[in-house]
């Protein structure tokens, strides 16, 4: 039994030259000119922002660990829960906290936090 599959190399030299001629039509303007050696992303944009990078939460609170907060957790949808002390640690979605009155550390969720008070 012969096989059927034909190969994408081996495909009919007409359908190629249609091709060609498609590309042709096109105008200059749109036609993409991407050389073998050139890079997708153009060292002169701007990096893609990370979660490590300040333009997030994550990002900016990893600056401030070490500093005395206050932050402020919504709970449901009209309850506030605030929690103080000293900022511990940043993760990915969680923050710790060493509690000034009790010496505790509160793991606490990231994606319930509206609002962080900074002290000096």
């Amino acid at each position: 039994m012969k096989n059927s599959y034909t190969p994408y190399y081996n495909i009919p030299t007409c359908y190629m030259q249609q091709c060609a001629e498609a590309d042709m039509t096109m105008p200059k303007a749109i036609r993409p000119k991407i050389s073998s050696s050139q890079t997708l992303t153009s060292v002169t944009q701007p990096q893609a922002s990370t979660l490590e990078s300040t333009e997030y939460m994550n990002g900016y609170l990893r600056t401030q660990i070490g500093k005395k907060v206050s932050v402020a957790f919504l709970i449901g949808t009209e309850s506030y829960i605030d929690k103080s002390g000293i900022l511990l640690g940043v993760g990915a979605n969680y923050i710790s906290i060493k509690q000034a009155e009790s010496d505790d550390i509160v793991l606490c969720d990231f994606f319930t936090i509206k609002f962080v008070t900074f002290y000096s």
